[in-house]
């Protein structure tokens, strides 16, 4: 399951994420903020080690289904529970509609820098985190 440990390091420290490009980082704003605030939950979940909110609170449906459904937690803990220093730098974040984007590099403790795209979609009433795409 290697996507399992890889949707967690690549969540697990996402905060202060703007949306724009210029010289001057702008502060998140609307939905991009939104996004910015779940995948933050996602990291302090992650560093709390509490895999029962990250699966009932922050996972979509689908991506809780396919971690496991409601042995999503201990599946969870069983492939990331060894991610020690998870580390997150945002590159982009893109927002349509009740879907976003936000491209990024991870690293932790012991693990070499993984890009990847983490997407989220809109899903009773907040984000939620639903894949990671390679690319």
């Amino acid at each position: 399951m290697r996507r399992g440990p890889a949707l967690l390091l690549a969540t697990a420290v996402l905060a202060g994420c703007n949306s724009g490009s210029d010289d001057a980082a702008k502060p998140a704003a609307g939905a991009a903020k939104e996004v910015t605030e779940t995948v933050a939950t996602l990291q302090t979940a992650t560093r709390d080690r509490d895999f029962k909110r990250i699966c009932d609170e922050l996972l979509s449906r689908a991506a809780k289904e396919r971690a496991g459904g409601n042995d999503c937690a201990e599946l969870v803990r069983s492939t990331a529970g060894d991610v020690r220093r998870p580390k997150i730098t945002p590159l982009s974040i893109r927002v349509r509609g009740d879907r976003a984007d936000v491209r990024v590099r991870t690293t932790a403790r012991g693990q070499s820098a993984i890009e990847d795209t983490i997407q989220l979609v809109r899903e009773r009433g907040s984000w939620r985190i639903a894949a990671l795409a390679s690319g």
